[in-house]
């Protein structure tokens, strides 16, 4: 009985390994057709960080648009999305309300980089590009704040109201650069990983399995 439970296992293991990955043309084709989904995916996500904020801090929202993006008729300016809430009197409670994507950002980001530096990032191919999207996505919602500088910014409004103007923002804008560059680390090494020969970048140690035992 063991004899045989351990060809059939054999067998299992045979035609797993036997399975064509799929190649590295069609995860991209399959990643560009995410992108529309994880575009709007992190359009809720950003403006609805912002309206939670609000409710938690007593204010009202009374306006959040998310699709299809457009000239916000408050600041005309383009936007991917905008969220406006009134009640917001102090300023912890607006500043609060300004950073909470990038907290929401920081938080999932931090969980997808301890993904991708340790053994717990899929080896499953569509996994690991499902994950790599949304960390894309995330990223570029996080990092574009470091060149932006529209008073309509909600990092700028957040710098503004600590009272940093012009040159008294670089400190906080490179500590915010350096913040971005280690997440865009992990976002690059999940690309290595996602379109990596599975022949060449497997460390998984190689699995013996007894087919006969004797004691002697």
């Amino acid at each position: 009985m063991s004899i045989t439970r351990s060809l059939v296992i054999l067998c299992l293991l045979a035609r797993g390994a036997a399975a064509e990955p799929p190649s590295n043309t069609k995860l991209v084709l399959i990643g560009v057709a995410l992108a529309p989904a994880d575009y709007l995916f992190g359009v809720a996500l950003h403006e609805g960080s912002h309206a939670l904020a609000a409710e938690l801090v007593g204010g009202d929202v009374t306006e959040m648009h998310l699709f299809p993006p457009g000239t916000d008729p408050l600041v005309h300016k383009f936007r991917w999305g905008w969220t406006y809430a009134q009640g917001l009197r102090t300023k912890p409670q607006r500043i609060l309300f300004y950073v909470a994507p990038k907290i929401t950002d920081s938080l999932l980001l931090g969980g997808f980089t301890a993904l991708v530096l340790s053994s717990a990032w899929p080896t499953n191919k569509y996994g690991e590009l499902v994950l790599t999207v949304i960390g894309t996505g995330l990223w570029i919602d996080f990092a574009k704040d470091v060149v932006l500088f529209s008073p309509a910014n909600d990092v700028v409004k957040v710098l503004r109201a600590w009272c940093m103007i012009g040159w008294k923002q670089l400190p906080a804008r490179l500590l915010y650069a350096a913040v971005a560059a280690g997440f865009g680390y992990a976002v690059v090494r999940a690309y290595e990983k996602t379109f990596a020969d599975p022949a060449t970048s497997s460390t998984a140690t190689p699995l013996v399995l007894p087919v006969v035992s004797s004691r002697f």
